[in-house]
């Protein structure tokens, strides 16, 4: 009987074979990924097509084409603050001693480039993050809209969550924005205090298995704090006992920045409530006028799914790279470098800059650990400075180059931070803050293990099987 009905089933499911591969190649091949992740795609799809419909139900889209529709409408109401930010620069701006090209890219990928007047605060301790961020939150007059990609319903999340309270008790603005996979264990009853207290939050592309498309690909993994319209938080620290030092050995980065870079976080948070809510935060008392808070340059790049064609932030990071002439340090806790940005790092270190990356010497996702260490030959061949931090979950995101240009955000070196996830960086131009981040980077570096070549000569065979398995899997991760 069995065999009688898959007889006769044969041609039906040889049919929808045929369906699922005359339907989902040319849409793979019309995507354009890079030929390797186009060729994996379609010998899963061809020789599997059961099981490669599956996997592209769940990772194959790259893009959110009808959301990045409406999300180019909000951005063209809300060009009006950023010509006001223009209109408060100086009109004879000093020059800064950074390569022109750089500086041309920067202006080219936003419109703006970099804007001066910047009062920067570098938070490398969790636990007096958290006592700041707490604070301001208390002294809040307006509004606080807090987007985050994990909320964990602790101690800290706790604490954050009661000082929202208390903020909206007092008529304050609150809107809370969360990602959907990041955040799944803050649920609805976690933040009920908050929102019968007039609070407002929201999930961020919520996980729908009945939908066209499971959206498991494009999570919002931004970090991005802003008060009163005047102060501005960002970096790699989420919402979690964790990063406030209680629950791990974990180190991390925050900037708190006041100046006119305070609206571009302003609008990043606003696109990202539309394009979850369609509430219009178009209002001018969202976007005080603000004056010149210090002397430090700054600029916010953002970038995902949904952001445009030029990958901003990836982009900034890869030019940065290939321009430093005498050092480029990177930390980082996720290192899965595509081909341009391994070439870049090999080509810089191999024309002599100073090119050093500190990683985590555990993580915790295993399989992006040994996927980032199946990199080091190379890198260590053509001459770049490897440092292992043991016992400690390093989780800060920053780039300094030749001591004029730095970073700090939360997109990672890897690449589903460079094409997937929506992800927030501020940089900065001129000596200010990177002096700041190269003496933290050193600290760590002086706690941390250098991997040299002798190191990687002995590694066991096993680890090396892991590394080249998990390097396989590289695109995704």
């Amino acid at each position: 009987m069995t065999a009688t009905l898959i007889s006769q089933l044969a041609p039906w499911l040889l049919l929808v074979d045929v369906l699922i591969i005359v339907v989902l190649v040319p849409r793979i091949v019309l995507q354009r990924r890079d030929s390797a992740a186009t060729l994996a795609w379609v010998l899963v799809i061809v020789l599997f097509p059961y099981l490669g419909l599956l996997a592209y139900w769940v990772l194959g889209e790259t893009r959110l084409k009808v959301r990045r529709r409406r999300r180019l409408n909000k951005e063209k109401a809300l060009a009006a603050s950023i010509a006001r930010i223009k209109q408060e620069l100086p009109e004879d701006p000093p020059r800064l001693s950074l390569p022109l090209g750089l500086l041309r890219l920067a202006e080219t990928l936003d419109g703006t480039g970099p804007l001066p007047g910047h009062s920067v605060a570098l938070f490398d301790d969790g636990s007096q993050w958290f006592d700041d961020l707490e604070a301001h939150i208390d002294d809040a007059k307006n509004h606080i809209h807090l987007l985050f990609y994990i909320w964990q319903p602790d101690r800290t999340g706790r604490r954050i969550r009661d000082a929202l309270v208390r903020a909206a008790t007092r008529g304050v603005e609150v809107r809370v924005l969360i990602d959907d996979i990041g955040s799944r264990r803050a649920r609805r009853r976690f933040f009920k205090p908050l929102l019968a207290a007039g609070g407002q939050v929201e999930r961020f592309l919520p996980v729908n298995l009945f939908s066209r498309h499971l959206p498991l690909n494009f999570r919002n993994h931004r970090k991005i704090v802003v008060i009163d319209g005047k102060i501005g938080y960002t970096g790699g620290m989420n919402v979690g006992d964790e990063y406030a030092g209680l629950d791990e050995n974990w180190q991390d980065l925050q900037v708190k920045v006041l100046g006119p870079v305070v609206h571009e976080m302003q609008i990043v948070f606003c696109l990202d409530w539309y394009f979850t809510t369609e509430e219009d935060l178009c209002d001018p008392k969202y976007f005080p006028p603000l004056g010149m808070a210090g002397e430090a340059w700054a600029q916010l790049l953002s970038s995902g799914p949904a952001d445009g064609s030029w990958r901003a932030i990836h982009t900034l990071l890869f030019g940065a790279i290939n321009l430093a002439e005498k050092k480029l340090w990177i930390e980082t806790p996720y290192f899965v470098p595509d081909p341009p940005v391994l070439m870049a790092l090999c080509t810089a270190a191999l024309r002599g800059v100073d090119v050093r990356l500190l990683l985590p010497g555990r993580s915790d996702h295993a399989l992006v650990l040994y996927a980032g260490r199946s990199f080091q030959d190379e890198l260590l061949e053509a001459g770049v400075r490897v440092f292992e931090l043991d016992g400690i979950m390093l989780h800060a995101k920053a780039l300094t180059m030749d001591g004029e240009f730095s970073t700090v955000g939360s997109a990672n070196m890897d690449q589903r931070s460079f094409r997937l996830n929506f992800e927030s960086n501020v940089f900065f131009y001129g000596d200010q803050v990177a002096r700041q981040l190269e003496g933290d980077f050193q600290s760590r570096c002086n706690q941390a293990t250098e991997i040299t070549v002798d190191t990687r000569c002995n590694i066991p065979t096993w680890q090396r099987l892991l590394e080249g398995f998990a390097r396989i899997l590289a695109p995704l991760l």
